[in-house]
């Protein structure tokens, strides 16, 4: 950081004196001004023109490192292939702008030959980084599929992840994510999202509502500054399990996933699967006999006077003497654990 600002405060100092150097002859001429033989010296004009541009723009320093602290995290969460063409996009766009600015220069207007041209560079430069950037699939389909697969295989990460649909229904993914527990780049198939959309646009209300989750989580992982890409497969693919066992061979990644099934298949295949189910199982809680902690009732269980309420894996809890408590959150106490086919059953009493 204090590399950066050094940097800008550089650039400040070269921007100034050259200005100065620059400006304040043609000012002493254009108002035939009798100056001081000391204004005439250029090291004196390009100190002052260096003050005159720190009195002016020097509060926008720190926003300006803060700026390109930004753009610095921004390019580091983007793969090499990502900024190679986002380059080329930058490239085309200049040229692009060289060739309108000959055409401009011809027509001779002031105002067309030198501010008119700054103003198509910069829209064209970030036209073309945008294109680039975001277009990078549709551009390597441009290439023979066996460059276009070398190219992606040796520039994505060796840790790359690609999402399933049913991990991003089941939405635990977004608070993993959040925490970190995942590194590399995170794929999302064109593929998963067209199937979220079919969910989301269905008319039994149930699957409509998982869909429109589904995008809902999907929108806020692209809001973390997780590097997060939509892929796009060289061919149609009508099974969507088919589609990531093919994109994670050709990328070299994992799957996130919660399908049982597929996880069989990619175990099958030989791709190694990150089963957010798995995790849940691991990272949970583990209680004992005698444990005391504060649980919400729900419901009535199936003797007349217990309670039931529900741990946050969802694991269910059995309160004796607790349906009175129905919509309140008591103490309990661990009394015993049932394992069973479908999970674990804890039994408590209320602590008195």
């Amino acid at each position: 950081m204090k590399i950066l600002k050094g940097l800008i405060i550089l650039c400040y100092l070269v921007i100034g004196s050259s200005l100065g150097i620059m400006v304040i002859p043609e000012l002493i001429n254009a108002f035939s001004i009798q100056p001081e033989q000391v204004l005439t010296n250029p090291y004196i004009d390009g100190l002052i023109g260096a003050v005159v541009i720190f009195l002016l723009f020097g509060f926008l320093i720190d926003k300006i490192v803060d700026m390109a602290d930004q753009g610095e995290k921004y390019l580091l969460k983007r793969s090499i292939l990502e900024i190679f063409f986002a380059t080329i996009g930058v490239m085309i766009g200049l040229m692009i702008a060289v060739m309108v600015s000959f055409i401009l220069e011809m027509i001779g207007a002031p105002v067309l030959k030198h501010i008119l041209p700054i103003i198509i560079a910069a829209f064209l430069c970030y036209l073309g980084f945008q294109i680039g950037l975001q277009k990078r699939e549709e551009i390597l389909r441009l290439f023979p599929e066996s460059i276009s697969n070398s190219l992606t295989r040796q520039t994505t990460s060796k840790y790359a992840k690609i999402l399933d649909t049913s991990a991003i229904i089941d939405g635990r993914i977004l608070d993993v994510v959040k925490c970190h527990f995942i590194d590399g780049e995170i794929l999302v198939p064109q593929g998963v999202i067209e199937e979220l959309q079919v969910i989301a646009d269905a008319k039994d209300s149930v699957k409509r509502d998982k869909g429109q989750r589904g995008l809902d989580i999907l929108n806020e992982l692209k809001k973390t500054d997780f590097s997060i890409s939509i892929i796009e497969p060289t061919s149609t693919h009508k099974d969507v399990d088919a589609l990531l066992i093919k994109l994670a061979k050709r990328y070299q990644a994992s799957i996130i996933t919660t399908d049982y099934n597929l996880n069989k298949v990619c175990a099958v295949q030989g791709i190694k699967v990150l089963n957010v189910n798995d995790l849940s199982e691991a990272i949970k809680p583990v209680l004992h006999q005698g444990d005391i902690f504060d649980l919400l009732i729900t419901k009535i269980g199936k003797e007349d006077d217990q309670g039931v309420g529900y741990l946050d894996d969802g694991t269910m809890v059995v309160i004796e003497k607790g349906r009175e408590y129905i919509g309140k959150t008591i103490p309990v106490e661990v009394m015993s654990l049932l394992q069973t086919s479908s999970g674990r059953i804890i039994f408590a009493k209320k602590v008195s």
